[in-house]
């Protein structure tokens, strides 16, 4: 990130946006989570809301805004690619957490609604599944916050299936050091 570091907030933000949603980018993972933090005083969240279709629409990406009723300047996004994000949020394991938090099923638009009101009150941890987690690992974490029965840790706490984890792990690190990569070398970014 230091490449980036004394760049125009919109390289800047473009470059976040490329390296860290790089496995939705990809279509290997529904949904990733971004706060764009305070950037040599810019107000982060206007910048966002003035470039986020820009950017993300020819990508077949939509992205929500979770901080939106909040007064910082900061932009807490979901990027998500929708098709994987209904599939993440059908499956039996899913549905009995969302369920049992309170959010309506089968309808994504409803779900991301509810996500973004229950972030006003604080941070659901049921999010993981958005963010593609195994439903066990979602559970495990909500039921285990203090990480007992931990098996292992990477981009979540891995409470059920090590072997699944480690190689999606392997996934998302690949695709981000290849989005890495493009950008340290100069490549067209989004």
């Amino acid at each position: 990130m230091e490449h980036i570091k004394h760049s125009d907030i919109e390289y800047f933000m473009r470059s976040i946006l490329y390296c860290f949603s790089a496995p939705t980018i990809k279509g290997i993972k529904s949904a990733s989570l971004i706060n764009f933090r305070r950037y040599d005083g810019e107000d982060m969240k206007s910048v966002w809301l003035l470039h986020a279709d820009e950017w993300l629409i020819p990508l077949g990406l939509e992205w929500l805004l979770l901080n939106e009723r909040c007064e910082s300047d900061n932009a807490l996004v979901l990027i998500y690619r929708r098709n994987l994000l209904a599939k993440a949020l059908g499956c039996d394991g899913a549905c009995g957490i969302l369920k049992a938090n309170g959010y309506p099923l089968n309808d994504v638009d409803a779900c991301l609604e509810c996500l973004r009101s229950k972030f006003s009150l604080g941070f659901p941890h049921e999010i993981g599944l958005f963010l593609d987690y195994p439903p066990d690992d979602v559970k495990g974490f909500i039921e285990n916050r203090c990480a007992k029965n931990l098996s292992c840790k990477g981009y979540w706490k891995v409470y059920g299936n090590v072997r699944n984890a480690i190689r999606k792990f392997r996934k998302y690190r690949k695709a981000e050091c290849e989005a890495a990569r493009l950008i340290m070398n100069g490549g067209k970014l989004i």
